[in-house]
């Protein structure tokens, strides 16, 4: 039985990732807060034409004096930093980090127990074991629950009227799900290297809104930047990809700030589906070399 792979390649060093934190810094241009930032008030400084009055005190007492209250003032500020309101959803594409997780945490000691010890094939089998059972989608379902996912606004993803397209970073109302000039579902591994039923074809895990032009664009291509024998290599991949994303005849390079949470999703397609597929489907497998197709 042969196995469809997927190349995968390393996340850019320090890229956040989680679906409700992703894409922190994806604002183009500047987003107008609003909240005022409070910082304290200044010293006054008063200027006076007249002699101060003879002071009984010693002369050091008010240079020790002003010392210290520079030094409370100070500490203060590191106790105490000042509050920043935070802004609402923007349409320009800025995803809010939530204050509050929006569903429970899972405690990774007692997810991963009993997993200890274990590496190579039998690691991802045991692995595979834990993460493989979900509640499977029908397809149209998925809209809906991207609408969510990828809310732009993490604190209200229901309230909110935007997602926040993968590949181009930017806000665009729910409304446009599915519509020519708006966003699709994008699959990170791609529908056509083994993806052909439930669950594998609707696991959530997988899927992400795209614009629809950048999703086309991108096509079953290989994740990737330009090599250096690259003959055409467009810098943005597509007029409506962000700024930071290439693309070449075969490779496809995904904004930086999305790059681990691509890398994550492929990875956990190969554990959850790696050994086998429902209906005799090929098992998915990742693969380093990008002349390996099927």
């Amino acid at each position: 039985m042969s196995a469809f792979t997927a190349v995968i390649f390393s996340p850019a060093p320090g890229t956040l990732s989680g679906r409700t934190i992703r894409s922190p810094a994806v604002s183009r241009p500047t987003i107008a807060r609003c909240g005022k930032k409070i910082v304290p008030e200044p010293p006054q400084f008063i200027l006076s034409s007249r002699r101060p009055a003879r002071s009984s005190r010693p002369p050091w007492v008010p240079p020790c004096l002003r010392a210290l209250a520079a030094a409370a003032a100070a500490l203060a500020l590191v106790l105490c930093p000042p509050y920043i309101i935070p802004a609402h959803a923007s349409s320009i594409g800025e995803r809010l980090k939530p204050s509050t997780p929006p569903y429970p945490c899972e405690d990774v000691r007692s997810y991963y127990h009993g997993l200890e010890g274990f590496s190579g094939d039998v690691l991802m089998a045991k692995l595979g074991a834990v993460v493989s059972p979900h509640a499977s989608l029908r397809y149209k379902d998925v809209w809906e629950a991207l609408k969510t996912l990828d809310a732009a606004d993490a604190d209200h993803p229901e309230a909110s009227s935007e997602v926040i397209e993968i590949y181009s970073q930017r806000a665009v109302p729910k409304l446009l799900a599915g519509k020519p000039d708006g966003w699709n579902r994008e699959h990170l591994w791609p529908r056509s290297y083994g993806l052909t039923r439930r669950p594998s074809l609707t696991d959530l895990h997988n899927i992400r809104p795209a614009d629809a032009n950048v999703n086309s664009s991108r096509g079953n291509k290989y994740f990737g930047g330009c090599a250096a024998t690259s003959k055409k290599c467009a810098r943005p991949a597509n007029r409506e990809a962000a700024p930071d994303t290439e693309t070449d005849s075969e490779r496809w390079a995904p904004p930086f700030q999305v790059r681990g949470d691509v890398a994550r999703s492929l990875m956990y397609m190969a554990v959850t589906y790696g050994f086998g597929q429902k209906d005799a489907a090929p098992p998915l497998e990742l693969s380093d070399s990008p002349s390996i197709r099927k």
